[in-house]
C-alpha cells in the first residue's frame, strides 16, 4: 500500500493491510468523530475523506485494499500524495529508531493525532502528520516530526491539544529537517569550551514558528541523520568602553574584540540575537531509557557561559592595558658613553624674539693690560705672545661694502673627551717597511750586504 491510512478508532496509522488483524470490512460507521459524532472508521491522510475497506477476507480473491467514497483515485494532487507519504515516512523511521533504543522497556509508542480544537474529526487526519507519544516511567512525550512546521498560530493550538489529551505534564518536543536557506543564513560560530577542543557551531535565525514552540514550553531540535542539533541563545553585542579602557586595539586579530557575545540556555532566550547549536548524535540523546538526556549539550552550554566570563575579563584587562600605555610619557633617550645629549633648537631663531632664552654667556676673560711692568700673558687668540687679528677682507670690484671682522668664538672650557683607542688595534707597519715574507727576505739580504 502506497499510501497509508488514518485509523480512528485505533488511534494509529494502518501502515500495512498484512496485518490486517482486527480491521472491519466498509466504512465500519461509529461514534468516532468528536462529540460522538458518527463517521468511518478509516480515512485518508492525503485528502481527509472516508475510506471503504475492500478483500480483506483472506477467502477473498483480490488483494486488500482501500477506495474512496467519492472515487475510485484520491482527489488530491500527486504532490500533495508523495508530501503526506514522505512526512509519514519520516515519522515512521524514527519511531523504528526509539523502538530500537529502548528494548524492554515497559512504553507505550503509538502514532498518534491530536485533533486541534474546533476540528469535527472528519479531517483530523489530513495535513498534519502524527505524533510519537512516549508513555514512560518519568512521563509522557510527545514527539512531533515535521520537516517545516505549520505555522505559529497551528503550533500553539497543537500544544493546548496535546497537553488536553496526554495531561499538562507531557512533554512536547519537535524534531525539524535542517532547511538550507536557514542555515546558511548564520554561518557558524566558533567557539571553545572550557576543557574541550575548539569547534564550529552552526547558528540560526530563529522563525516566528520556533519562537512559538518555544513560548509554548516546548523544545525545537533538528534531525540530520543520526546527528541532533540543539539550541542555546546567542547575544550579539558589543562592549561599552568604560574609563580607563580603549578599545581600539592596532593589532588586526584584536580588532574584532569589541563585538562579543553572550549564552542563553539550557532554552534560548526570547531576545537572542541568533541561536547557536550544539551537535550530538542520537544515540547520546537516547542513552537514557524512555526520555530524551540534554545532559551532554547541556554541559557544553555551561562550558561556553563558563569560557564567556573568562573571555570578557582578558579583553578587558587588555583595554585597559592599552589605555595605560597611552597615557605614560615616552623614556627619554640614553646617552652614548662620553657624549652629552644635544638639545634641539628651533631653526631659524631670532635672539631678540620676545619670549626668547638666550642660552648663558661665557664669561670673558681679564685682557691684558699693557705698560703693566710685567711680561704680557698669552691670552685666547694669541700665539708666543703675537696677538692674531682677523683681517676684515676688502670691497670687491663690484662696490659691495666691507664685511664686518668674523670674531673668533673663545675656546671651550670642558673640552670633549676622546675615546681611548681600543686595546685591540691593528699592527701598522712603518713607512718605508714591508711586511710578508718577501719584507723579511729583503731585510735578510741587506744585513749581509752590510
Amino acid at each position: 500500500m502506497s499510501e497509508r491510512v488514518w485509523d480512528r478508532k485505533a488511534q494509529q496509522l494502518i501502515e500495512s493491510l498484512h496485518e490486517r488483524a482486527g480491521l472491519e470490512t466498509g466504512l465500519a460507521r461509529g461514534p468516532y468523530g468528536v462529540a460522538g459524532q458518527i463517521c468511518g472508521r478509516y480515512v485518508c491522510r492525503a485528502c481527509g475523506q472516508d475510506l471503504i475497506a475492500r478483500a480483506l477476507s483472506p477467502t477473498a480473491k483480490q488483494q486488500p485494499h482501500f477506495s474512496h467514497t467519492s472515487s475510485a483515485t484520491c482527489p488530491a494532487s500527486r504532490t500533495q500524495r508523495d508530501k503526506v507519504s514522505l512526512d509519514d515516512q519520516v515519522v515512521v523511521e524514527l519511531r523504528d529508531i526509539l523502538v530500537r533504543a529502548w528494548p524492554g522497556v515497559p512504553v507505550d509508542l503509538v502514532l498518534v493525532h491530536a485533533p486541534e480544537p474546533g476540528d469535527d474529526g472528519t479531517r483530523a487526519a489530513a495535513g498534519q502528520p502524527p505524533a510519537i507519544v512516549v508513555r514512560g516511567p518519568e512521563g509522557t512525550v510527545v514527539v512531533e516530526r515535521v520537516r517545516n512546521l505549520p505555522g505559529a498560530d497551528r503550533v500553539r493550538a497543537r500544544s493546548r491539544a496535546v497537553r488536553a489529551q496526554f495531561g499538562p505534564g507531557a512533554a512536547h518536543v519537535w524534531f525539524l529537517a535542517k532547511d538550507p536557506l536557514q542555515f546558511a543564513r548564520c554561518g557558524t560560530l566558533q567557539v571553545r569550551p572550557r576543557g574541550l577542543d575548539k569547534a564550529s557551531h552552526a547558528t540560526v535565525a530563529p522563525t516566528e514558528d520556533q519562537l512559538a514552540v518555544i513560548a509554548a514550553g516546548g523544545g525545537v531540535y533538528w534531525l540530520d541523520g543520526q546527528q541532533v542539533l540543539i539550541p542555546y541563545g546567542v547575544h550579539d553585542f558589543a562592549h561599552t568602553p568604560e574609563e580607563g579602557e580603549a578599545w581600539d586595539f592596532p593589532d588586526w586579530r584584536r580588532k574584532v574584540w569589541p563585538n562579543d557575545w553572550r549564552i542563553s540556555h539550557p532554552v534560548p532566550a526570547p531576545d537572542a540575537t541568533r541561536w547557536g547549536l550544539v551537535p550530538l548524535s542520537l544515540h547520546q540523546m537516547t542513552g537514557t531509557k524512555a526520555t530524551f538526556s540534554l545532559r551532554e549539550a547541556r554541559e557544553v552550554m555551561q562550558r561556553l557561559e563558563d569560557v564567556q566570563r573568562a573571555r570578557w575579563r582578558r579583553r578587558r584587562a587588555d583595554a585597559q592595558e592599552l589605555h595605560a600605555s597611552r597615557q605614560t610619557p615616552p623614556a627619554p633617550p640614553v646617552p652614548l658613553h662620553g657624549f652629552a645629549p644635544q638639545q634641539p633648537t628651533a631653526p631659524h631663531a631670532r635672539s631678540d624674539a620676545p619670549g626668547t632664552v638666550r642660552p648663558p654667556q661665557e664669561p670673558s676673560l681679564p685682557q691684558p693690560q699693557a705698560g703693566a711692568g710685567g711680561a704680557d700673558l698669552p691670552v685666547p687668540g694669541t700665539r708666543h705672545g703675537v696677538t692674531q687679528t682677523a683681517t676684515a677682507p676688502t670691497a670687491g670690484q663690484d662696490g659691495q661694502q666691507d664685511s664686518p671682522a668674523l670674531a673668533i668664538p673663545p675656546l671651550p672650557r670642558h673640552p670633549p673627551l676622546i675615546p681611548p683607542p681600543p686595546h685591540n688595534a691593528p699592527h701598522r707597519p712603518e713607512p718605508g717597511k714591508r711586511t710578508g715574507l718577501r719584507g723579511a727576505l729583503r731585510q735578510l739580504l741587506r744585513g749581509k750586504k752590510r
